[in-house]
C-alpha cells in the first residue's frame, strides 16, 4: 500500500526539491517537535496552497505573510489571550497545559493545528477551528492521511466543509503563485 504522503505527490504533482528545510532549526524556534510526515511532505516539494483553499506553513515564508511555520507559535499565544480574556471558547475536551502548533490556515480563516502537548510521545492529534474558534474538528490523523483525506473528499463537517474546496487545482507550490509568499529553501 502506497503512504499518504507518496500518494500527495503523486496526486498533486509536487515539483521535486534538492534541498531540504533545517527542521532543527525550525523545531528549536516553536520548541515543540513537527510531525516527520509533514516534513517529507514539504521536503517534497508540498509547501502551497492545495484544493485552492488550506494554505500550508512552511519555514521561510516570513512573519508577514503569516505562513511561517516557525513564528507559528505566537498565533497560538494571540488565541491564549482570547481564551483568558473569555472573547471566544477553549475547546472543553482541551486540557489547560495543552499547546496546540498551526500548521495551515485558509483564507476564510479556519485553521489546523497540531496538538503539540498532552498526548503521548509521538503522537500529533491535530485540532481544526472555524473562524470564530466556536466549532473545532479533532482527527487522530496523520498530517499527511488527513489532508489526503481532505484532497479525496472523504473528511467532511461543520468546519472543514467541501463545497470551499477547488478539486480541480489540487495543489499549486507557493513558488509558482503570483500571491503566494516567495519561500525559500534552506539546504
Amino acid at each position: 500500500m502506497t503512504s499518504s504522503l507518496q500518494q500527495l505527490i503523486d496526486t498533486g504533482h509536487l515539483p521535486s526539491s534538492a534541498s531540504r528545510f533545517d527542521w532543527d532549526n525550525v523545531e528549536d524556534r516553536l520548541r515543540a517537535p513537527v510531525p516527520p510526515d509533514y516534513q517529507k511532505l514539504l521536503d517534497a516539494g508540498g509547501g502551497g496552497l492545495w484544493l485552492d483553499y488550506i494554505r500550508l506553513f512552511v519555514p521561510g515564508a516570513g512573519s508577514r505573510s503569516g505562513l511561517d511555520l516557525a513564528e507559528s507559535g505566537l498565533e497560538f499565544e494571540q488565541l491564549q489571550e482570547l481564551w483568558e480574556d473569555e472573547v471566544i471558547g477553549r475547546p472543553s475536551d482541551l486540557a489547560s497545559d495543552t499547546r496546540l502548533l498551526p500548521w495551515a490556515s485558509t483564507g476564510a480563516g479556519v485553521t489546523f493545528y497540531w496538538q503539540v502537548s498532552g498526548t503521548p510521545s509521538g503522537a500529533y492529534p491535530i485540532r481544526v477551528s472555524d473562524p470564530d474558534g466556536v466549532e473545532w474538528g479533532r482527527y487522530d490523523l496523520l498530517t499527511t492521511d488527513l489532508l489526503l483525506g481532505i484532497v479525496r473528499g472523504e473528511i467532511r463537517d461543520a468546519v472543514l466543509n467541501p463545497s470551499w474546496f477547488d478539486y480541480d487545482m489540487v495543489f499549486s507550490p507557493y513558488s509558482s503563485r503570483a500571491d503566494g509568499p516567495g519561500v525559500g529553501q534552506a539546504q
